[in-house]
């Protein structure tokens, strides 16, 4: 099936499928005419990219993890290597996140600020519609920021 038609069955954008390509996750066939023609194997590549994207892998490590998911032999280890690795950075951010809060907690006594009003807990917010207004999100991710290598 052509481009649009994939993007149409998947739910993904054209411009993300063609991303996708650029960088080497998926491989569509050509026509004589240079279109795109993806299979039902592309539908499960995708699926498999997405899955990967949510749990916060960057394209680099995705497209080095493919051919592993694709090969029994390689698989286990180099995925429990990958995944170990991503858990690491995640607790060490997590880490940081918290050092973060407790100093921003601090300059809000510091400054006499009072406290936030509504009640937290460890699930959540108590009034999620009345929490302040975040900061504008930084969009340099934190872990390219810090350095951290991209695969065990």
């Amino acid at each position: 099936m052509r481009i649009g038609d994939f993007a149409a069955r998947t739910g993904a954008s054209v411009r993300a499928l063609r991303y996708y390509e650029q960088q080497g996750l998926l491989a569509p066939q050509r026509t004589a005419a240079g279109q795109r023609v993806y299979s039902p194997q592309h539908e499960s590549a995708l699926a498999t990219i997405r899955d990967l994207l949510a749990a916060c892998f960057c394209s680099s490590v995705i497209r080095a993890l493919l051919p592993a998911l694709s090969d029994p032999v390689m698989s286990s280890e180099r995925l429990r290597s990958t995944v170990d690795a991503a858990e690491t950075r995640l607790r060490s951010e997590k880490h940081v996140i918290t050092q973060e809060l407790d100093r921003l907690a601090e300059l809000r006594i510091q400054w006499g600020l009072a406290p936030h009003p509504h009640v937290r807990n460890e699930s959540g917010s108590h009034d999620e519609s009345h929490d302040p207004e975040a900061a504008p999100f930084d969009h340099r991710d934190r872990r390219l920021r810090r350095g951290g290598p991209l695969l065990p």
